[in-house]
């Protein structure tokens, strides 16, 4: 029996059972193989007495296309469409989910609430200044009557220095140099006030800890610009002689404020310690973080549920067209088996 040519290859990926088909490998089969259930047996049984090889492959594939999609197009046609729209679905879900994490990050989760109770087992609201220790009554009372002190110098100083001025509108009118003044003091308040934005005590003790060097650094300062301009019995120092004659003056009204300032400040947060040992304040969650918290949760509980699903509907998708694939090199393989059959039979006759 004459040996058919190869067909010409086309330069595309087939699979092992199409190059099966395509080569002479199939009449090397001497053996037919037991017979299959297969839906098209009549096809591919008359495709065997095709003359061209290369024909009889384009309709095997064909026919196999075919036939598998009518087994599982409409399943992969449907999961396909729910995929995509499962996927969508997952993106959006993720969206969400990191804006309610992003969100809960940036909220705080404890503020504050009311006292505590403190150490002698009774509400902070029920104990009263005869309560205290007495180291911690004549303590407070010292640190307030600096505090006062500190404040009214510095009031003082801005009013004089505005009132030495010459300036004719404060001579005029006092009471303007006196609202002036009165910055002092406020400022000296705002600075101890920022610790009411602190959640934790250590916080707050870091903060009063740069108060406190920073009024140290700045009375030292002040100490030398004292003793430069006011030499007392030592006598006066001839400046000229190290170079031009310099004014002090304002660099230490400057620094006198500062520490003034500074040091009603650390006060302040002195006597703020004092009184916090006997009415501690107590943080509690917020609300908002808790509602945040807790549809988080149910997001994410959804969101599980969505990416199994998703999972789910691709690792079935990858399933069926595997399927669909293995059905196709079936055919493929099943058209193998009948022509090899054909062949041995038709070499046993000649044999005879």
């Amino acid at each position: 029996m004459a040996t058919k040519p190869k067909p010409k290859s086309k330069g595309k990926t087939q699979s092992q059972a199409l190059e099966l088909v395509k080569s002479d490998k199939a009449d090397m089969v001497k053996k037919p193989l037991a017979s299959t259930a297969s839906p098209s047996p009549n096809f591919l049984r008359r495709l065997v007495h095709h003359p061209d090889r290369e024909s009889a492959t384009t309709l095997i594939k064909e026919q196999s296309t075919y036939e598998a999609d009518q087994k599982f197009g409409a399943e992969l046609t449907k999961l396909r469409l729910d995929t995509e729209d499962t996927d969508a679905a997952y993106q959006t879900s993720l969206k969400t989910l990191n804006g309610l994490e992003a969100k809960l990050a940036n909220t705080v989760r404890y503020i504050k609430s009311g006292n505590l109770q403190s150490g002698s087992k009774k509400d902070a609201g029920d104990i009263r200044w005869q309560d205290w220790r007495r180291k911690d009554q004549v303590l407070l009372c010292v640190v307030l009557t600096c505090l006062v002190i500190a404040a009214g110098l510095g009031m003082g100083n801005v009013y004089a220095n505005l009132v030495a001025s010459g300036n004719a509108v404060f001579i005029e009118k006092p009471w303007l140099a006196l609202m002036i003044s009165a910055l002092m003091p406020i400022a000296s308040v705002s600075i101890k006030f920022v610790t009411s934005f602190m959640t934790y005590d250590s916080s707050r003790r870091t903060y009063a800890k740069c108060i406190y060097a920073a009024t140290g650094i700045a009375f030292l300062f002040w100490c030398t610009m004292f003793g430069v301009i006011h030499t007392g019995v030592a006598g006066s120092i001839d400046w000229d002689s190290f170079g031009e004659s310099k004014d002090y003056g304002s660099v230490f009204i400057w620094s006198q404020l500062l520490v003034e300032m500074l040091a009603a400040s650390a006060l302040f947060l002195a006597a703020e310690d004092i009184y916090i040992r006997y009415s501690p304040d107590v943080y509690v969650e917020s609300l908002e973080y808790i509602e945040i918290a807790k549809a988080l949760k149910e997001h994410r509980i959804s969101h599980e549920a969505l990416r199994e699903k998703r999972g789910a509907m691709h690792g079935r998708l990858v399933e069926l067209e595997a399927q669909r694939e293995a059905f196709i090199n079936e055919r493929i393989v099943e058209y193998i088996s009948l022509r090899a059959s054909h062949i041995a039979t038709m070499n046993s006759h000649t044999d005879r």
